[in-house]
């Protein structure tokens, strides 16, 4: 088997160790079978010791199957870790054996090994363990004349029967060795893997039931190794910032609520004072709007958070949805007179939330006209067979800077919009790949247009 070759790699992120390997293996829900894919023996020793110490801390039996490394190699490293060898191999803990032993000194039968794991894991069990942590290196397959595929198969048989086993099963593969295309085809068989110390969600796994064996030279191991580690670091920071902007929100969200309600409260008690003169109670006045306004912004952030996280995207009639946010606006501000028009029997693709951006359109189109009795107009249109318009007219204007910033995606110190009701109706709206538009209109009028896919009746 030709060498993998080396293709250098840009660091973009800290370097995970094997303290972070060590707790990430302890941390997560790992699959029966995984792959450790490295390319110094250093590497390959800092992996498997944290494994086998998570392994063995866990109270899992640990057996390590050694090839191009020897017992020595393996103890040491473990009493770096501080774990007692000779006390954890006399209890039955820990079983180190000859890699090329198990699999060939009767001749490499699939279908004997497979059994011959099982036994080993339900035998562990019954021991007392919670399971059989197996840890191998790849190298023997080097010393028998069976094909490379054939071993790959066997890992993909593997791989089928493991969820019916208490076994979890490290596969190691050393880059240097291995060539492009085995270490490829290796890849395919494994669910997760671990490279350069990070344990990564292979996007290349094929199931059992899917796997075929493949001589492909299109397949290029360098590139899915990079793409499985670059892709599981972008996900473990977005779900970082997701994480900490949660508790920002949350923790914001309650104090603003919980303080301005009592400012609020503590203003009209002060408000109730009759010896207060007229402009007093204007500037009171003026206080408590203000502060009913940030509470109502505070709890809008917390529906934005609940309604553009993983939601559903389907079908929808949209004239019921459309008449229910009419109705609930109707029923706040019955002062209000909202016009509807357009076609009955359209269903668009639309993000679960799409009442509330409705809801959201129309309010936005009532509160921002300074009138006693204000007048929205709702119309719907099908301008061609793909698309649906819905557009919301009401007297007043949007801001230019409103509408530029809605429009990049992005507020900045000195351009940013005043709440967040037309960023709930931009996010629900294109969850479903939709858009929203500020239409050209005369200086008395502001024109909201949201755009949604048409879906055939």
């Amino acid at each position: 088997m030709e060498r993998l070759e080396a293709q250098s790699v840009p660091e973009t992120t800290r370097q995970a160790t094997a303290a972070d390997l060590r707790a990430e293996l302890g941390s997560h829900d790992l699959p029966r079978h995984l792959a450790l894919f490295y390319r110094s023996n250093e590497a390959q020793l800092a992996a498997t010791t944290a494994f086998l110490v998570e392994g063995l801390q866990s109270g899992h039996r640990c057996v390590y199957l050694l090839d191009v490394n020897t017992a020595g190699d393996i103890k040491s490293a473990l009493r770096r870790a501080n774990i007692d060898v000779k006390q954890r191999i006399d209890a039955g803990d820990l079983v180190i054996r000859d890699a090329e032993e198990v699999y060939l000194e009767s001749g490499f039968d699939p279908s004997e090994m497979i059994t011959t794991l099982e036994t080993e894991a339900n035998a562990s069990v019954a021991d007392g363990y919670d399971g059989l942590w197996l840890a191998g290196e790849n190298s023997w397959c080097f010393h028998t004349d069976q094909s490379f595929d054939h071993i790959v198969d066997f890992e993909a048989d593997f791989d089928a029967a493991c969820p019916d086993l208490p076994v979890t099963a490290l596969c190691q593969y050393d880059l240097d060795r291995f060539n492009g295309t085995s270490a490829a085809k290796a890849l395919r068989t494994h669910e997760q893997i671990i490279y350069r110390n990070q344990l990564c969600k292979n996007p290349f796994y094929i199931p059992p039931e899917d796997y075929r064996s493949t001589d492909s030279s299109e397949l290029n191991a360098q590139l899915m190794l990079e793409q499985a580690y670059s892709l599981t670091n972008a996900r473990r920071d977005i779900d970082k910032r997701e994480q900490r902007l949660g508790i920002v929100n949350r923790v914001l969200r309650h104090n603003i609520r919980n303080d301005l309600n009592l400012v609020k409260g503590t203003l009209e008690l002060v408000d109730e004072t009759e010896s207060l003169s007229a402009e007093s109670h204007q500037r009171l006045a003026i206080a408590i709007e203000h502060a009913e306004s940030v509470i109502e912004m505070a709890e809008k952030a917390r529906y934005v958070q609940q309604t553009t996280g993983d939601t559903t995207v389907e079908p929808q009639q949209l004239a019921p949805l459309l008449k229910t946010a009419i109705e609930e606006a109707t029923a706040d501000y019955d002062s209000a007179d909202i016009q509807f028009s357009g076609a009955d029997g359209v269903t668009v693709l639309a993000d679960e939330n799409l009442d509330v951006a409705l809801r959201e359109a129309i309010e936005n189109g009532i509160i921002h006209q300074e009138t006693d009795s204000p007048t929205v107009i709702v119309s719907v249109s099908t301008p061609n067979e793909d698309t649906v318009e819905i557009e919301i007219r009401n007297e007043g204007s949007i801001p230019d800077l409103e509408q530029s910033t809605l429009e990049k995606g992005a507020e900045t110190p000195l351009a940013h919009s005043s709440g967040l009701g037309l960023w709930l109706i931009k996010w629900i709206v294109e969850n479903a790949h939709g858009s929203i538009d500020f239409p050209d209109s005369n200086a008395d009028e502001a024109r909201l247009q949201i755009e949604l896919y048409r879906v055939p009746a």
